[in-house]
C-alpha cells in the first residue's frame, strides 16, 4: 500500500532542505524517495511564488492607496490650472507627446479624447505656426547672444533691423512662452532738492562711451590716478576739461588734485551724500552690476577683471544698444555726434 504523507510532513522536510540538508540525507533519514522530495520542493516553490503573505498584501494595498491619492491630487491640480488659464486639448496633447507619457492613461487623466491627441500630433503646422516657430528661434538666438541682457523692446528692434516684420506685442508674447526674462533694472525715480547745485551746469553728458576704466582690490588714490591717465591719453590730451566726481577721499586727495592741475582740468564735486549730481556714472555702475557682475561668482581677481573687460570692451561700448540713444551703441552714437 502506497504511503501517504501529511502536508505538515512535506513542509517540514522542505524546511530541512532549505536549512541546508541534502536531498540524499533526507531520503535516507526519512525513508522517502529522492524523486518524491524533489517533486515536493518543486511544487511548494511554485506555490510560494504565487502566494502573497498578509504583510505583503497590506503593503501592496497601502501603495495602491498612495498612488490613487497622488492621481487624485494631480487631477485636482490640472483642473485648477485649467480654470485659472485656458489650456487647449492640443496643448495638453503636445505635452503628452513631449514627455513620452502613456497616451491612454494620460488622456483619461486630462479628459482629452485619444482622437484629439492623434489628430494634434499628425496635423501639419500652419503657416502662422511655422512663422512663430521661426521667430521663436531668432528671439532665442538674439537673447542668448546678448547674454540675457535685452528685453522685448531691444529684441524687437534687432529683429526689425534684420528685416523681420514683427510687432512688439508678438515678441513679448513669444518671449513669455519661451520663458526668456531679461535682467531688469528698475527705472530710477529721483528725489527732489530744494536748492540748485552750483556746478549743475557742468553735469551735461553727451556721450555714454566708457573711455577709460580700471579695477582694483581696493579703492585707492593710485587707482583713480591710473584711470584718469588712461582717459586723458585715450582722448589725445584734451583741453579745458571739467571732471566731475563725488567727494570721496581719493578724489579730494592732494595727489589727485595735483594731477588735475597738471592736465589743466577743473574739478567739480557732487554735494556730499547726494549721488544724483553724478547720475550718469551712477547709472552706468548700476548697469554693470545688475546686467553683469551679479550674474557671476568670481573665483579670483583675475577672473573678475577678464569678465568686466569683456562687458565693457566687447559688449557695452560696441554692441549694447540704448533705447535712449535711438537704439544705437555708445560707439555708434559717438560717431554720429562727432
Amino acid at each position: 500500500m502506497q504511503k501517504r504523507y501529511s502536508k505538515e510532513f512535506k513542509e517540514t522536510l522542505i524546511d530541512f532542505y532549505h536549512s541546508g540538508q541534502s536531498v540524499t540525507q533526507l531520503s535516507k533519514e526519512c525513508d522517502v524517495a529522492p524523486a518524491t522530495i524533489y517533486k515536493w520542493i518543486d511544487l511548494y516553490s511554485k506555490s510560494n511564488e504565487s502566494s502573497v503573505s498578509k504583510a505583503d498584501f497590506l503593503e501592496l494595498k497601502r501603495q495602491l492607496a498612495k498612488v490613487k491619492e497622488e492621481r487624485d491630487n494631480l487631477k485636482k491640480s490640472i483642473d485648477h490650472i485649467r480654470r485659472e488659464k485656458e489650456v487647449s486639448a492640443a496643448d495638453m496633447a503636445l505635452t503628452i507627446q513631449t514627455l513620452a507619457l502613456n497616451v491612454r492613461l494620460s488622456c483619461q487623466l486630462l479628459d482629452v479624447p485619444e482622437s484629439s491627441y492623434y489628430e494634434r500630433i499628425n496635423r501639419h503646422p500652419s503657416k502662422t505656426q511655422l512663422r512663430r516657430q521661426y521667430l521663436s528661434l531668432k528671439i532665442s538666438q538674439l537673447f542668448n547672444a546678448n547674454r540675457g541682457i535685452y528685453g522685448a523692446p531691444k529684441i524687437h528692434h534687432l529683429l526689425l533691423k534684420q528685416g523681420e516684420k514683427v510687432g512688439l506685442k508678438l515678441v513679448q508674447k513669444l518671449m513669455k512662452q519661451l520663458q526668456l526674462k531679461s535682467v531688469v533694472i528698475k527705472k530710477f525715480k529721483p528725489g527732489y532738492s530744494l536748492s540748485d547745485h552750483i556746478n549743475r551746469k557742468n553735469l551735461i553728458q553727451t556721450e555714454p562711451t566708457v573711455i577709460a576704466w580700471d579695477l582694483g582690490k581696493r579703492m585707492t588714490v593710485e587707482l583713480v590716478q591710473r584711470t584718469l591717465n588712461k582717459a586723458i591719453k585715450s582722448q589725445d590730451y584734451p583741453e579745458a576739461v571739467i571732471l566731475h566726481s563725488d567727494q570721496g577721499s581719493q578724489y579730494t586727495s592732494l595727489e589727485y588734485e595735483e594731477l588735475l592741475k597738471y592736465y589743466g582740468m577743473t574739478h567739480s564735486f557732487s554735494r556730499r551724500g547726494y549721488p544724483y549730481h553724478n547720475a550718469s556714472l551712477e547709472s552706468w555702475h548700476g548697469h554693470l552690476k545688475r546686467e553683469w557682475v551679479y550674474q557671476f561668482k568670481y573665483k579670483n581677481f583675475e577672473e573678475a577683471y577678464q569678465s568686466i573687460f569683456w562687458y565693457i570692451e566687447a559688449f557695452y561700448n560696441s554692441k549694447r544698444i540704448h533705447q535712449s540713444l535711438g537704439y544705437l551703441t555708445p560707439n555708434q552714437f559717438e560717431k554720429v555726434s562727432a
